[in-house]
């Protein structure tokens, strides 16, 4: 009797504890049923390495939601598409921003919103849409592996023309090229006091050349001096002749204007007259040498009218 008694009271034990356990769990789904939840799109324009589905979705840090599929966006695969479940009253508003966010050492990707001013409105899905979309910004972490990246990439590049570079061609001629520097050097140093001298010849050229310089600027200072003391006055000189050229120019050429129809009469009739004067002017003139030379050679003859005896003239 007291075994069967201790059965007993085991299995109803049992049976108790099993009741409780399944009341328990149908309050907690009870309680999940009537929990309200809200439904966003968060579209990322970048990729979303270490996001996974059931992964966090924080507001300010603090945890509001979880990631429910993942996918690509059907019109641009460039775009990844977290679709995801906040608790109900969570303010999620027209600012709201979204971005990735790496939380802890051990690199876990949350979606971490953030922004929402009070005077902004809720966002609501668009007319004929569901569920409302949120625009990810680009996450720091990943422009900095971008930049990273770019920097890797640069950097092996660099790497590459370094080793072209101190290729052992290259050694070999910056060897040979400080061999020939090692020796011009040595090569000066052997002959410092041929060096020292030109140098010192240098010197006393350029003292020279200094010196010729003054000269030249003197005796310019000079030519100067002259050019305004003797030049000067006969370029003066000069500009008066021709101005009083200009004027005797210009009384000439007024006095023709004047006198053009008297001289117009001339050429025509005066010309015309003088030439036979000219012609009788000319044989008098003749006349005049004619008689010039018979009162040279034999004035009394001449004048008497006799005849000069002939000469002799041995036979």
């Amino acid at each position: 009797m007291e075994t069967r008694a201790s059965y007993v009271l085991i299995g109803t034990f049992a049976l108790g504890l099993f009741v409780a356990a399944f009341g328990f769990v149908l309050w907690l789904g009870k309680l999940s049923l009537e929990r309200e939840w809200v439904y966003y799109d968060i579209v990322f324009e970048e990729a979303v390495t270490g996001l996974t589905v059931g992964g966090a979705v924080q507001y300010n840090g603090i945890q509001v939601g979880e990631v429910r599929k993942l996918s690509l966006a059907p019109d641009d695969p460039r775009r990844v598409v977290a679709h995801v479940r906040l608790n109900g009253g969570t303010p999620v508003k027209t600012d709201t921003r979204a971005r990735l966010n790496i939380v802890g050492l051990t690199g876990v990707t949350v979606i971490q919103l953030s922004g929402g001013t009070p005077e902004a409105a809720a966002l609501v899905p668009a007319p004929g849409e569901t569920v409302a979309h949120i625009v990810a910004d680009v996450s720091a972490m990943q422009s900095l592996l971008a930049s990273g990246q770019d920097a890797a990439v640069s950097a092996n590049e660099t790497l590459v023309r370094l080793n072209k570079l101190l290729s052992d061609d290259n050694l070999d001629h910056v060897a040979v090229a400080l061999r020939n520097i090692d020796e011009v050097t040595q090569s000066l140093a052997a002959q410092r006091g041929e060096l020292q001298g030109l140098v010192a010849d240098v010197s006393d050229a350029s003292k020279q050349l200094t010196q010729s310089l003054q000269r030249v600027d003197r005796v310019s200072a000079s030519t100067d001096a002259l050019v305004h003391e003797r030049v000067q006055p006969l370029l003066d000189d000069a500009r008066h002749w021709l101005t009083s050229a200009q004027r005797t120019t210009d009384a000439a050429t007024a006095l023709l204007e004047q006198n053009r129809e008297p001289i117009a009469r001339f050429t025509n009739n005066g010309l015309a007259q003088l030439a036979p004067a000219l012609i009788e002017l000319r044989a008098t003139l003749r006349t005049l040498r004619s008689t010039s030379g018979h009162l040279q050679d034999d004035p009394a003859g001449y004048l008497l009218g006799r005849e000069q005896p002939k000469e002799f003239q041995p036979q």
